[in-house]
């Protein structure tokens, strides 16, 4: 798999509210960085009932972690392309993760609310909240691939890059 300049980061989000991000150096050219060397999706998120999110639920799975807020009219933008594409895979092991991260959650629950009037959620879509006392993220979006071992290989800020869908192809079995 090929990652284009691009920076792995690890996305571990604290009790202490705070983000940890430890980027990798990139090479000039494309590179893969060693399997061992990768970082394990940490989220604490949780769904609009309420439940927390297990990470496990990604396992064996490539996923598109998407960090968005409503506010964020880029973010708005690309939830569509977002959904689009997990229709394409839908035959795949593959699942979409988007995460708000909203102030107030009412924001969160309204768009979710008239999306699923019009739209049925696919099975491989886990809209999630991002706990409260969480940091926004630098620069939103931000995309996160991560492969079926739950390690996330490439970071994307702002607008979808096709490199994450050309991450996703190469990830797939």
């Amino acid at each position: 798999m090929k990652i284009l300049n691009t920076l792995l980061l690890c996305v571990a989000l604290t009790g202490s509210g705070t983000i940890q991000a430890q980027p990798a150096p990139v090479a000039a050219s494309p590179t893969v960085a060693p399997a061992a060397t990768l970082p394990a999706l940490s989220l604490h998120a949780h769904n609009m009932g309420g439940e927390p999110f297990e990470v496990n639920a990604l396992k064996g799975k490539v996923a598109i972690v998407f960090f968005w807020s409503t506010s964020c009219a880029v973010c708005r933008d690309s939830l569509p392309e977002l959904r689009a594409n997990l229709a394409g895979w839908r035959d795949k092991p593959f699942a979409l993760v988007t995460v708000n991260v909203d102030v107030k959650a009412s924001d969160w629950l309204a768009y979710e609310s008239i999306l699923s009037k019009t739209k049925m959620p696919p099975k491989s879509l886990y809209p999630l909240r991002q706990d409260e006392g969480r940091l926004v993220p630098p620069k939103l979006p931000l995309t996160l691939l991560v492969n079926a071992q739950g390690k996330v290989v490439a970071r994307f800020e702002g607008r979808l890059a096709p490199e994450a869908w050309d991450g996703v192809a190469d990830l797939m079995p």
